[in-house]
């Protein structure tokens, strides 16, 4: 009898100690709110840190808004989601600022509580408010201003050895566009020089001319050669004889200087149609007949044999030119 009691008393005393165990473990996971703030004493400018903390949260969905203060003296800074221990321990942590000495109150953060995805809340929690002292960075019971410190002098950002390198280049540039503008007035100041050929315009003329009558352009490219020669014979004609600078003008351009030439004008126009007969020849593939060939070398013998001019020697060495 005695045996089976004993038996009973150990396996009561087991079951009340199981019991106890497991109410242990669910009081553990118990859901529950609360606010924690690392200091009650802070300096001006100095950072509190406040947290808040919902544990055993389980399969609740919670929600910490952000900590809204009615205080100008007080900046908070952005939340920071913080992790527990326990899978389920959710909570957050904001950053005071304090800038003002005196006493501040923190008001209850009211948490809130969701279930599942619904949109509206099922319940909140605040927490509990806290109170924080501010003191002075001065700790002098009457503080005096501090004497004033003497101006301290700056660097000198540019060294004067740059100063003087700059100042050399500049004085270098000058005097180099000094003497670049002096060599051009110096050289507007000087006559143009005359450019006399050694030998008569009319006798180079004429040579040349001799030359492309032995021709017989038939083909396209002889015409174009043919033509070309030609044109170069006429401007280097009226360059020389005339110190009109054709070589380089444009048959459009000689046309409208032709004023500017004294000789008869109706022959001169009727050089200067050779000379558009010619471009077209060179550059527009056009192909006059053989006999349009000749009617040009013969227009041109004649205009140069009626402007041609004598070359006579004065005492100071210069050619004069006369009319034959």
């Amino acid at each position: 009898m005695m045996k089976y009691t004993r038996l009973a008393t150990a396996a009561l005393i087991t079951a009340v100690v199981l019991i106890g165990c497991g109410e242990k473990k669910m009081a553990s996971k118990s859901f529950h709110v609360y606010g924690i703030l690392d200091t009650a004493e802070v300096a001006i400018g100095d950072i509190a840190r406040f947290q808040v903390w919902a544990m055993g949260a389980g399969e609740r969905n919670i929600e910490f808004p952000r900590l809204e203060l009615d205080d100008n003296n007080i900046s908070v800074g952005e939340g920071k989601n913080l992790i527990g221990e326990d899978e389920g321990d959710k909570g957050i942590e904001f950053k005071l600022t304090f800038w003002d000495t005196g006493a501040f109150e923190i008001p209850p953060y009211v948490v809130q509580i969701f279930k599942g995805n619904e949109q509206e809340a099922d319940y909140a929690i605040p927490t509990d408010p806290f109170t924080v002292t501010v003191h002075s960075i001065i700790s002098e019971a009457e503080p005096t201003l501090r004497d004033i410190k003497p101006p301290v002098p700056i660097p000198t950002i540019i060294s004067w050895k740059i100063l003087i390198s700059l100042l050399g280049i500049g004085l270098s540039l000058a005097a180099l566009f000094w003497m670049w503008r002096k060599r051009v007035k110096e050289e507007r100041e000087e006559k143009v020089e005359v450019i006399i050929p050694s030998r008569p315009p009319y006798e180079i003329a004429m040579e040349k001319l001799d030359q492309l009558k032995e021709q017989t352009p038939i083909d396209p490219d002889q015409i174009k050669n043919f033509y070309a020669d030609l044109s170069y014979l006429v401007r280097e004609y009226l360059e020389y004889q005339y110190f009109v600078r054709a070589s380089e003008m444009t048959t459009t351009e000689i046309e409208e200087a032709r004023y500017l030439i004294p000789t008869d004008q109706e022959k001169l126009a009727d050089v200067i149609a050779i000379l558009k007969i010619a471009d077209l020849a060179k550059f527009a593939r056009f192909q006059p007949d053989l006999n349009q060939s000749k009617e040009d070398l013969n227009m041109i013998e004649n205009f140069l044999k009626f402007t041609r001019l004598s070359w006579t020697n004065i005492k100071n060495g210069v050619k004069k030119m006369e009319v034959v």
